[in-house]
């Protein structure tokens, strides 16, 4: 334990300072008065000198120990603060995150990214020509466009060379306005050609 200053002691015979300054040197020691020569024994139980060390230590105890409460009670309340703004940054952090998947998911749904949008339905390119169709799906973004002939026409009332059949992705012609596919689907274009 280290020094505390202890109230001044005062010798009852002459009046003068006894050096009383340690705890240590409160339980059973003999003080001299350096003036006069008086002799003391310092023990709370035994002498008036004691007693008074003794109620100084007292004393110095209760500060120490309010001065250790208002501490205390000092970090609970920041802790209960502390606790408070991080409930609060938790709920705040949760409901950014929870905005931001719900947007992300949102735009992935309408993007799709990686997928093309397909502009129009497959009824709606047959008749028109072959070559019109092909950059139709070139503007769309497809790569991998195909064509292929349909040896069927006999007088051309009712299509002409280079008009189309049909169109599929990837094998199928049921694809509608706003559907997605990947730019690397196969794009098969069917056109009526007169046989040779």
């Amino acid at each position: 334990m280290g020094v505390m200053k202890l109230s001044k002691i005062h010798c009852e015979v002459c009046g003068g300072n006894l050096d009383m300054d340690e705890l240590s040197q409160i339980k059973n020691q003999k003080v001299i008065c350096p003036y006069c020569g008086s002799i003391y024994i310092n023990e709370a139980k035994h002498s008036v000198i004691g007693a008074k060390l003794e109620s100084d230590i007292e004393h110095l105890k209760l500060i120490e120990k309010k001065e250790n409460t208002k501490e205390f009670w000092s970090f609970q309340k920041l802790k209960e603060n502390n606790k408070s703004a991080f409930k609060s940054l938790a709920i705040l952090m949760g409901i950014s995150l929870t905005g931001f998947l719900i947007l992300s998911a949102n735009y992935l749904i309408e993007r799709r990214p990686g997928q093309l949008e397909v502009t129009t339905n497959e009824k709606n390119l047959r008749g028109e020509n072959y070559k019109i169709v092909s950059s139709k799906f070139e503007d769309m973004g497809f790569k991998n466009i195909k064509y292929e002939k349909v040896n069927d026409l006999k007088i051309g009332f009712f299509a002409d060379e280079g008009d189309v059949k049909e169109v599929t992705i990837n094998g199928s012609n049921a694809f509608e306005k706003g559907s997605h596919y990947s730019q690397k689907s196969k794009i098969k274009i069917y056109y009526h050609v007169f046989p040779k």
